[in-house]
């Protein structure tokens, strides 16, 4: 045991995901994105400097970068690892795409050693419904511990709230896409545990965050992140229209994608079936130019969760009804709850229904149920 002095934290999104895990040919003119960004207006440079206090940063064209011990949480070994400013707006955590010569993967942040969600052979970008499902809620965190050392590991949403309700000072993590938190007084770590490495103790701290400057704050309890209310029309928009994009022009690439029959066969059987979404009916569903509905299928438990592919598993669900189901707060998603095929649950505390044909009731019921 240990005690954590820093933290640096940042949500894995699905583009983050996609752009990490592609599969050698996926870019036809690079290997794409290779390194995890942590936008400055969230982890201001000077913060970083601090955070490496005692190692000598390299300086290049673009900013500071530093070479870093990195440990893994779980006993997982130790690499060195170059973090440092690749432009004006953002830090980054490089060589962290999976299939590269010069990959670096943080032990902790690879499936074959952390358990971090393995991306789909198959995936076609990152608006893949797998890709969404992967990456919700997905927060990979750099630690310093008062020994000066740095570990890594990640967590999910539930296991933040868990630790949110004990100690408050983790809800930064749910509330924003990257920050930094400074705990003091400081609090244990178990160096030997991935998935649960806090020894928490209730405080009633409060942390000062800081604002888009990386200035410190008065400490507030913060809207859930994506919850833009309170800013102005004119900070939004300068946020929004920032000079941050590539110079280079758009290239069009070809990609030959294998795929699962059997996943696919599936999808399409359920939508067959149903016609409809499961949960609001014809609400929220179109027809495409075909004249057939457009349906999308839900896994009810994520596949980087041991979550299967057949009809156990699956949902015929609107695009609208799919989207709160990854990104709102839903409660009360217990299969072996089902009755008369029917599940009783919420959305945003929003009460729905789930409703099954009998046969796909029988199959689910025969399998066990599942607690989502």
């Amino acid at each position: 045991m240990t005690n954590v002095s820093e933290l640096i934290f940042r949500q894995i999104t699905p583009a983050d995901f996609f752009n990490i895990n592609k599969q050698p040919g996926a870019e036809a003119l690079g290997g794409g994105q290779s390194y995890i960004d942590v936008p400055v207006k969230n982890v201001a440079l000077p913060t970083w400097h601090s955070f490496f206090d005692g190692i000598q940063p390299v300086a290049k064209t673009n900013g500071p970068v530093w070479t870093v011990e990195i440990n893994s949480l779980g006993g997982l070994g130790s690499q060195q690892v170059s973090i440092g400013q690749r432009r004006e707006a953002s830090v980054n955590i490089r060589s962290q795409k999976l299939f590269s010569r010069s990959s670096n993967r943080i032990y902790a942040w690879h499936p074959d050693h952390g358990g971090f969600p393995r991306a789909p052979v198959d995936m076609s970008s990152a608006e893949d419904p797998r890709v969404i499902e992967l990456t919700a809620g997905v927060r990979v965190f750099i630690l310093k511990t008062e020994e000066d050392e740095y570990w890594a590991g990640w967590l999910k949403t539930e296991e933040i709230e868990r630790l949110s309700a004990i100690d408050q000072r983790f809800e930064t993590m749910l509330t924003e896409p990257a920050g930094h938190l400074s705990f003091d007084p400081e609090i244990e770590l178990n160096l030997a545990s991935l998935k649960d490495p806090f020894g928490v103790q209730p405080h009633s701290v409060e942390v000062a965050e800081e604002d888009v400057a990386g200035n410190a704050g008065t400490p507030n309890k913060k809207a859930p992140y994506n919850a833009k209310t309170g800013r102005s029309e004119e900070a939004i928009a300068a946020e929004l229209f920032q000079d941050d994009s590539s110079s280079e022009d758009v290239k069009k690439t070809q990609k030959v994608i294998e795929t699962f029959e059997r996943n696919r066969k599936a999808v399409r059987d359920l939508k067959k079936l149903y016609k409809t979404c499961q949960i609001t009916g014809n609400d929220f569903i179109f027809s495409k130019v075909n004249g057939e509905p457009y349906l999308e299928v839900h896994h009810l438990v994520p596949l980087g969760e041991g979550g299967s592919d057949n009809p156990t598993n699956l949902v015929v669900i609107s695009a609208h009804i799919h989207r709160m189901l990854h990104y709102a707060v839903v409660e009360g998603m217990d299969l072996a709850k089902i009755v008369d095929g029917k599940l009783d649950f919420t959305i945003n505390g929003e009460g729905f229904t789930i409703t099954w044909l009998p046969e796909h009731a029988k199959v689910i019921a025969d399998a066990g149920g599942a607690t989502v």
